[in-house]
């Protein structure tokens, strides 16, 4: 598009084709990793990985659920996101002994509770049912810090570790350090689920354009927008 209207640059001018320009160079550039990495990598580095010594409880954010497909003799799966974030949260609850609160409801009419497929995933893991919370009714991440939160006042937690992947975690900190940090409860924050290599050393495939890093630019994307609206709503 952007040779045609080079080509044709007296019928539609030049601003039309620099526009064109323009436009074919970013998405060029969020198809490499080098856009990946100048929007995603601040998002990853926002938070490190905090102790869980002090914490009550590990609030696990949904990251997506398929409904009805087949897990072994089950229905219902996890996406990517969600089952990375599930398996961390499995570790940690099992080397520090504390419970796991699942936050994530149905999205869509033909999908599954995602808290409640993961639910199922941990106790086939080995975690005992009572070591397990789960919160049914979130669909959005403002709506996981304010049940959450409710959650946790009512079962007089004080001290929580926030964990879901670290492209969703500053966004996620937003919420929920507003929601849960007006009944005096700490939040701190356990990123997992990184795409981005924060050593990785540029090479010439970074110019390669890529679907998986037009993936995790449009995540990030996702995330500023949805950073920027929450902003905006105050």
């Amino acid at each position: 598009m952007s040779i045609y209207l080079w080509r044709k640059r007296q019928r539609f001018g030049c601003v039309a084709f620099r526009l064109s320009a323009c436009l074919t160079l970013l998405l060029y550039l969020s198809c490499t990793l080098v856009g990946a990495k100048l929007l995603g990598q601040p998002l990853e580095n926002s938070y490190s990985q905090q102790q869980p010594a002090a914490a009550q409880v590990i609030v696990v954010l949904g990251g997506g659920s398929v409904g009805s497909v087949p897990d072994g003799t089950e229905r219902g799966g996890l996406m990517s996101a969600g089952a990375a974030r599930l398996l961390t949260a499995a570790r940690l609850a099992k080397q520090h002994s504390l419970p796991v609160l699942i936050s994530g409801g149905q999205v869509f009419s033909d999908g599954a509770s995602e808290a409640l497929v993961a639910e199922r995933i941990l106790l086939q893991l080995g975690l005992p049912q009572e070591q397990i919370i789960v919160e049914t009714k979130a669909r959005t991440t403002k709506e996981n810090a304010a049940y959450t939160a409710a959650i946790c006042h009512e079962r007089g937690y004080k001290n929580v570790l926030l964990l879901t992947s670290a492209l969703h975690m500053r966004r996620s900190m937003q919420f929920f350090d507003e929601y849960l940090g007006k009944q005096g409860i700490k939040v701190a924050a356990y990123p997992c689920d990184y795409t981005l290599n924060p050593k990785g050393q540029f090479n010439p495939r970074w110019l390669v354009p890529q679907l998986q890093a037009f993936d995790i630019t449009c995540m990030a994307l996702h995330e500023y927008v949805g950073m920027a609206g929450a902003f905006l709503q105050r």
